[in-house]
This record gives C-alpha cells, structure tokens and sequence, in this order.
C-alpha cells in the first residue's frame, strides 16, 4: 500500500506484496495500471488485444468470488488473449467452497491437466473470467455448487485468507475500570471515593498469567486492595486443551454445581478453543440464497443481527437464546426488493455434538471461597469436579458429570437423542452427603417443531424435573428442596408472515407444608412494519410468597434507523410504566452512545439518562439518576455516576495506552523511516479504531481468542510513493495474546521510470525481476512495462537492485538506491544493457 493523499481513501490493488505495479504518467499522479497494459477499447472504439506482446505471459493473481478473495492463483495469458488457469491450484481453492459431490465432477473432469483452459472450467458450469483493470481472476459458482455455510448470529467470523501473523513472544496489559458516585442529597450526599476495578494478563512464550483485583479508595474498614483471583494459562493446541493453575473458574453441567476451589484443571470446550468450529450435526437449519441479499435475524421480536450474504447455502445456528419460549425469525431482501422470511422456535438447547467429538473438564484442588472481601484457602478441604460429553452418531450424545469433597459427592449423568418425534434429553443425579444423606435427581424433555416453516411454523416443548428430599451438592449444609416436581410446557404457533404466538405454563408441586406454586403466560408478537413491533404478555402467576397475581404487559418499540429506538411498555401487575430512547453515533474512535429513561410507578417517577464516548485512549461514561414523589414537588434521590476505563498495553518492547483490552490486542507503531507519522487502524472514511501518538503505538483492543481478524492500518501524512506493503495484518490471537506490528518498512521505496532496449526503444509490455544483490535469498518481485516501456517498481530499500527483462536476447540493469531515499525514486530513461 502506498501513501494515500487522505484517510480512508486506500483499496487493495489486487496483487502480491512483493509483486511491482506499472506505473502511468509521472509523480504524484501515478496510477496503478494492468502489466499487459489491457485496455479492452482503444480511443477509436476497437477492441485491442489483451496480450500484444507475441508471447505467454505467466502471471499470479487473486481468484475472486464477487467482493471475496478465494486465494492466489498461477495463470498463463496466451498469444491468442486465452486463460490458461493452474489446475491443481484452482482445486486447491475451491476445495473449502464446494459441495463434496460437485467438487469430486469437478475434480474428476480436471484430473491429470496441468493447465486448463478458462473456456473449459467455463463449460463446466464455473464461469472464469480474466479482468484486466486488477490483473485478476473472476469466477461464477453456482449456488447449488457451494457448500453449506454457517451464519453465526453470536460470534462473527468470516473465511479469511492468507498467511497468519505471529503474535509477540513478551506481551500483556493491565486494564483500569474507575468509577464514583455524587449523591445529592439524603445522608451519604457527597462525592463517592473512587474504586478501580483492575485485571492483568501476561504472556510468555504461550503460558499466561493473569489476576483480578480491586482498588478501593474510599477508607474505613474496607481493604483498599483485595486480589481476587490469579492463576497460570496455557491451551495445548496440539490436542486442544486448556491447563490452568490457581484460583480457579470451574464449569458444571447437569445438577452437580461448580464448587470455588484454587489448584489445577483441564479443560477442553470447543467454543472457548476453537470458537470457529462446528462441533454440532450438519443440516439442521439451512436456506439457500440465489443472488446476493440482506439478512437481518430477530428473536422473540427484538433484532441480533443485519449481514450481507452472497447466494449459497446457509446453516443456521449459534443463536443466542433466552430461557423460555424463542420466535426465532429470519427476514431475507434482495438487491430488486424480493422479500422472504423464514421462522421456527426453541424452547431451550439440548446440544449435540458430532460423533467422535468430546468435551471435558476437570478441576482438582482445595477449597477457594471468596469470603469476608478475600480468598479463603482451604488447605485441608480437598474438592474436585468435572464433567465429560462425547457425540457417538449424529443423533445421540451422552456423557457424566461429578462433584465431591470431603463431606460428600454428586455423580451424575446426561444424554441427548434426536428421534422423529423431536429431540429428547435427560440428566440424571445422585448425592451422599454427610449430615444430610442420600438423594436423587432427574429431568427429561421433549422439543417438536412441526408444520413446516415460516407462516405454518409449530413447536411444542415439554420438560418435567424431580428431586429427592435429600439431594444436594457436597459444599451445601442442608438440602433445599421444596418441590419434589417442576412440570413446564411451551406451545409457539406463526400466525402468517408477521405474527406468532406462544403459551406457556408451569407447575411445581410442594414437598410437605409448602403450598403447589403454578404460572401462565400468553405471548403475543405482531411485526406491524419495518420500524415498528408490538408485544404483549397476559401473565397468571400463584407463588407461595406472593400469592395469586395476574396482569398484562404491553410494549412497542418504534426504530427510527439502524443506530436509534424508542420504546414504550405498561405492566399492570406493577402498575408501572417505561418510555425510553437509545440512540448511537460513529464507530471507532469518536463514537458515542446516549440513552434516556422515564418510569412512571404509583407512588414515584423516575428518570435515568446515560452518556458514553469511545475516545482513542480510553473509555468514559455518565449516567445521572433522578426519583421523584408522584406529584412531582420533591427530590426522593438523585445520584450522578462517573466512568473511565483505559489499560496499559506492551508487546516485544513498546508500550501504549489504550482502551480496556477484551481478551488479546494488536498494537501499531510507525516504521523509523517514517519520522513519527501517524498510525491509523482500520481506517475508514472519517472514522478509525486507533491511532498512534504520543501515549505510544495505536492500540486495536478488541480481539476474541482464536477468531481470525484482520487488522488494516494506513499512514496518511507518509512521503509521497512510501511504500507501506500489504496495510494489513491477519491474525488469530491465542488466549490473552499481543500482537506488535511495524507500519513501513526499510522496504518503501518506489523506483519509476522507463526502460529502453539497446537501441534506445522502449521496452514494451514485459514482465521481469528485480532482484536485491545484498539479500539474493529474498524472493524476486515481478517488474511489469507498459506500452510505452514505464515501469514501476514498489517495495525496494536503500541498496544495490538487478533488473532482468526477458527481451530478445534477454538484457539486464543495476540501480543503486540511495542510503537517505524515501518515497519516489525517478530513474527517468534507463537503458538495459547484457546480463549482469
């Protein structure tokens, strides 16, 4: 990538980082220009050839999928203006795109060709066309050709391409989130002392340590420094697998509990190690999509999200579910208007996963509890826990579970079979514990979805839960079990395209003096159009506590564009009323995020407005609070809260601050050839996630564990042609990872010029190397001529470089590069002389 003239305004050029682009016309308005000078139209109109040169010219280039790069592929342009593609090559590429039967024709048909004309992948049904403006590739699948790919409505991740960046061997950051409180009136009126919230992460050579902890302020009796955790990480890639020693954060499944302990676990779940990966059956939920279109999913009314999806086949899943009854609904728009919805319900997940794949965890130690503001370690208490689940066959998965210490244990069981009258699971338990006995547990369930899809969408789901007198986990002192039966059951009904119901009740039967507690709820949801969605709850509800209640809910939320909404909602059981507004601006550094909020109840009126603003460094909020009696004249509480969050960032040596870190982060300093400019990440027009300065590199401090990302990044005020190569890093952090990288190089010089045969005429439309003297290890990069013999030569550094043109006879030249270049190198006429 070369020196743009304003932020945001850079694009890929469609070749090689260490392939050299023509170049017409001279300084600064040079533009980029195809090697064979393939100009389809002459200024009189004719057509003018694609490759004049009289002979084959070898190219490698991006094989393009409408707006997606496939991967790189080897090509010959023919005398005759025919594509010769690399046959192996393009099997390569299409390998992950396919359906498995079309790829075995398509493999079949290419078998033992080395190079394969475009015309026969044409004839094939895989339309490939050359573009001249990008030296590139172009092909047309078929929708029914392309395999089935999966729309993660959770986790975004996209295909991504090329090689992966390693992150830096020494890095980690600290992150501080502060916060204090003005009250404004009643006793504690005054400013609040601040308390930090404060969590680290180190990593060396792939083991991470990492702690939390607070800070507190404020005096008293409270501690003002209290660690709350810390412990040592490290995933074992090779067999997929997550050590940890310390504090640590065990995971239960089924009825046995996760007990607080500190020692030693192992741990192997697929959505915290390989997030990316399917590990559940095939074919569930797809649609296919024949021309491009929009995407926007909703549940339960409310929309998770809007993506642009080109034709293919999709499968749906990953959702993020809420307990209770799930309207799950898709709305599919095309670029002409076409419209068309695809709906279907949950009630709640019974995951499977495919057969052969296992999920384990298993944490030993003594007891941890976090008691009194600190750790209080146990060390003649020994605890462990655990769980294993393995898929046997695409419809059943099973596996145990455990929970023990000295006082007692719970060992339990689970299993998950999809059957064609739906999807049953169950889990089952048993307990001994001192003082308390011997128990049992179990559960099952049933989930049919039937009528189809969309507008005739059914689903029924059922699930009924016992336990014994005296079941409980070992760390309890006494069983709680005041219901021997939980009995529940949700019906879910589209009406039409734009509305659906559900019913659902719930019964629990009591144990000895505790009364049977029961509950109904009737949802309704109607789409009006596309800005506005009414829902309404009619609730029945008889709890032992509480008594019978009964009551409706009713809300509208009204979307005034993709960044703001409005909504109302009365609940009478409460009698209590909602107006609130949200509204958000920018993206990047700059955004902001505003809200307001006004509950009216019986006795009060409450008002609560919120401000947030992501700056480059940091983040900072403002949220005030105000209640006031029905009538309005008096001041029950008001209150005003402040935020700040930002972190300290370092990786192989250079530090910045930056915004709070998620999980791993990338930093972005500029090269010294650049003198300080600045860095800009993922630049957009008039927006960026990070730029550097004098608090450090630019910091991007958003990246998930083990998701593929990449991270683009331009220098707007760097010299004229500096080459800053590819503008874009790709990478798949590992846990708590950092990532340093260099904008520029020593290699940003553009040499340009025109070369002349030893005649004195130009060099025309030729493609040749250039090749560095001092490294002669270095891989070569392509120097292309146009008509008029100007070439253009990017990526070069101060040195000694040889250029050979394949002319007849062939012929060569060495230039020297200056050791104080920067940007444009002007060579003017350079005549090529015998090989050197």
């Amino acid at each position: 990538m070369r020196r743009n003239s304003h932020l945001g305004a850079s694009r890929p050029l469609g070749l090689r980082a260490t392939t050299a682009i023509c170049l017409i016309g001279s300084g600064a308005a040079a533009v980029a220009q195809p090697a064979a000078d393939a100009q389809l139209v002459s200024s009189a109109g004719a057509q003018v050839r694609l490759n004049p040169t009289g002979r084959d010219i070898t190219l490698t280039a991006p094989l393009r999928d409408g707006a997606f790069i496939l991967g790189e592929l080897d090509f010959v342009l023919g005398t005759d203006d025919s594509v010769r593609i690399n046959a192996r090559r393009l099997l390569q590429i299409l390998g992950p795109v396919l359906d498995p039967a079309r790829f075995a024709e398509l493999e079949a048909q290419l078998a033992g060709l080395a190079f394969v004309p475009a015309s026969q992948v044409t004839a094939l049904g895989y339309a490939i066309s050359y573009d001249p403006e990008t030296i590139g590739l172009i092909i047309d699948i078929p929708p029914s050709a392309r395999t089935t790919r999966e729309i993660r409505l959770q986790r975004f991740g996209d295909t991504l391409l090329g090689d992966i960046d390693e992150p830096a061997g020494f890095s980690g950051y600290v992150n501080f989130r502060t916060f204090t409180d003005y009250t404004w009136n009643g006793p504690e009126q005054g400013l609040r002392a601040p308390t930090a919230l404060i969590d680290s992460a180190i990593r060396f050579q792939g083991i991470v340590l990492e702690n939390e902890a607070t800070l507190r302020l404020e005096g008293g009796n409270a501690e003002t420094f209290v660690r709350e955790g810390t412990r040592f990480v490290y995933d074992d890639r090779r067999r997929l697998a997550r050590w940890t020693l310390g504090d640590l954060r065990p995971i239960s499944r089924g009825f046995s509990s996760a007990p607080q302990l500190a020692g030693v676990s192992l741990v192997r779940l697929y959505s915290v190690l390989e997030p990316q990966r399917n590990v559940q059956p095939r074919g569930d939920r797809t649609f296919t999509l024949t021309r491009p279109s929009t995407v926007e999913a909703f549940i339960n009314g409310q929309p998770v999200r809007r993506i642009r999806l080109d034709p293919g086949t999709y499968n749906v899943r990953d959702f993020p579910f809420v307990q209770g009854s799930n309207d799950v609904r898709l709305v599919i728009e095309d670029d002409a208007g076409g419209r068309e919805e695809v709906g279907f319900s949950f009630f709640f997940d019974r995951t499977l996963l495919a057969p052969g794949l296992t999920e384990f965890g298993i944490f030993a130690g003594v007891s941890a509890p976090f008691t009194g503001g600190s750790r209080d370690y146990q060390f003649d208490e020994p605890v462990a826990s655990g769980f294993f689940r393995r898929g046997f066959s695409q419809t059943f998965t099973g596996g145990v579970n455990f929970n023990v210490n000295q006082r007692g244990a719970v060992v339990g069981g689970e299993a998950v079979l999809a059957t064609s009258i739906g999807t049953l699971g169950a889990d089952v338990a048993l307990s001994r514990v001192d003082n308390i006995g011997t128990g049992y547990a179990f559960n099952a369930s049933l989930l049919r979805s039937f009528g189809g899809i969309g507008a005739r969408g059914r689903s029924i789901a059922i699930s009924a839960e016992h336990r014994s007198r005296n079941f409980a986990n070992p760390s309890e002192l006494f069983a709680d079990n005041r219901f021997s039966w939980d009995l529940s059951a949700t019906y879910s009904q589209a009406i039409g395209e734009l509305q659906f119901i559900s019913v659902t009740g719930q019964y629990s039967i009591g144990r000895g003096v505790v009364p049977d507690e029961k509950s109904a709820r009737v949802t309704y949801g109607w789409r009006i159009n596309q800005r506005i969605n009414f829902t309404a709850d009619a609730i029945y509800e008889d709890r032992a506590l509480f008594g019978e209640d009964y009551g409706v809910r009713v809300g509208v939320t009204f979307r005034f564009g993709r960044r703001s909404s409005a909504s109302a909602e009365y609940d009478s059981r409460v009698q209590r009323g909602r107006m609130s507004y949200q509204t958000s601006r920018g993206d990047g550094v700059g955004a902001w995020s505003a809200s307001a909020d006004v509950d009216v109840g019986e006795d009060d009126v409450g008002f609560d407005g919120g401000f947030n603003y992501t700056a480059n460094r940091a983040e900072i909020g403002v949220n005030h609070s105000t209640v006031f009696d029905i009538s309005g004249t008096q001041v029950d509480s008001q209150r005003t809260s402040l935020r700040f969050g930002t972190a300290i960032a370092f990786a192989n040596g250079s530090i910045a601050v930056s915004r709070p870190i998620f999980d791993s982060f990338a930093m972005v300093r500029p090269h010294r050839t650049l003198d300080g400019a600045t860095v800009y990440v993922d630049p957009r027009e008039n927006t960026y996630t990070a730029r550097s300065g004098i608090f450090g590199p630019a910091v991007e401090p958003n990246l998930s564990a083990y998701t593929e990302r990449v991270i683009t990044f331009d220098v707007p005020d760097a010299p004229i042609g500096y080459d800053l190569g590819q503008g874009n890093v790709r990478v798949s952090p590992p846990y708590r990872s950092g990532y340093l990288v260099v904008a520029g190089s020593d290699y940003s010089v553009t040499a340009v010029g025109t070369f002349l045969d030893r005649n004195g005429q130009p060099v025309s439309l030729l493609a040749g190397l250039a090749t560095e003297l001092d490294a002669p290890d270095r891989p070569p990069m392509t120097v292309f001529t146009n008509r008029s013999g100007r070439f253009g030569i990017s990526g070069l550094r101060p040195g000694r470089w040889r250029i050979d043109m394949p002319t007849e006879p062939p012929s060569s030249i060495v230039i020297d590069v200056p050791a104080d270049q920067q940007g444009v190198l002007r060579l003017g006429d350079v005549q090529l002389g015998d090989p050197q």
